[in-house]
């Protein structure tokens, strides 16, 4: 009988030693993958925005101003490794019922690391490029460290510097910020009573961006819990601002943030236990039972 206990015990811990790294680098490694068929809905919103209306040649002040984004995975396009997601945000005056712009963006990104991968069309608006840097969300096991981050209004790379661990809505976050200064990103041309100039006639002048973004990132799967962006855009004539096109501070709604929260849950759960806890005690509990066998095997031989 103690023969066959200690048997049974060195085979728990055997199987146990084994499931450990099993575990570890091949369940926990095949669930941290971004979904193929992803949708999901954002809305930013800003209080006392200023903006040009192009349709009306008129400087709005004060307005309520919503984005929202919808972003949807394209199944058909994707592969295990990489992800091809379509994004969608349509910026609008909620008060007026005006429509300020839209953007359109098409990416693919490494399933793992977030990066983008060139590849299936990858565009912003009209104008195909390839995204680099961090596209949709984060790496899983995102580390505290700086990185890079794709703009589409820039349509560049810029990098994004990690500032601390903090929390957000009850959830530990790393929080990171890009700061994007003075940027051209094209030209417009108007009426120069309109950018308080002299003279009849139209005048041509750079439009400038600046951007100071935050998010809020649950490093443990990379999804983003909260955004913030305090963006402007001017025109520029001779160096000097002529026209503000776009004032003010974009940040996700409370609806968003608990829809991100609900998002990252499971993961934030289960891939720690898989990757740490389980093979911890799985390693432990396997010792334990491989020496016991081992004690009840030796006083068995001894007593025979």
């Amino acid at each position: 009988m103690r023969r066959t206990v200690a048997v049974v015990c060195i085979a728990l811990g055997v199987c146990l030693l084994a499931l450990a790294p099993m575990l570890r680098y091949w369940t926990a490694d095949s669930l941290m993958k971004a979904p193929l068929d992803y949708y999901n809905k954002a809305t930013n919103r800003g209080e006392d925005v200023t903006y040009f209306s192009a349709e009306e040649l008129e400087l709005i002040e004060g307005a309520t101003v919503e984005a929202t984004t919808t972003v949807r995975g394209d199944v058909a396009a994707s592969d295990e490794d990489t992800a091809v997601w379509d994004q969608f945000t349509w910026v609008k005056d909620i008060d007026r019922d005006f429509a300020i712009s839209s953007t359109y963006r098409r990416a693919g990104h490494d399933r793992f690391t977030g990066r983008g991968v060139d590849c299936c069309d990858s565009q912003v608006n009209d104008d195909e490029v390839e995204q680099n840097g961090q596209i949709f969300k984060f790496p899983f096991l995102t580390e505290q460290k700086d990185y890079r981050f794709f703009d589409t209004t820039t349509k560049e790379t810029h990098p994004i510097t990690f500032e601390g661990v903090e929390d957000y809505h009850g959830v530990e976050t790393y929080k990171f910020v890009q700061t994007i200064e003075s940027a051209k990103i094209g030209e417009r041309t108007l009426p120069a009573d309109l950018l308080g100039m002299e003279g009849d006639g139209d005048v041509t002048g750079d439009e400038m961006f600046d951007l100071t973004r935050t998010y809020w990132i649950e490093p443990t799967t990379g999804v983003p819990i909260g955004l913030s962006e305090e963006q402007h855009r001017g025109v520029v004539v001779d160096g000097e601002e002529r026209l503000v096109l776009f004032d003010g501070t974009m940040v996700w709604d409370d609806k968003t943030v608990e829809g991100q929260i609900q998002s990252a849950e499971q993961g934030m759960v289960v891939l720690p236990l898989l990757r740490t806890v389980i093979p911890v005690a799985c390693l432990v509990a396997g010792a334990l039972l491989l020496i016991g066998g081992g004690v009840l095997m030796i006083a068995g031989r001894a007593r025979g």
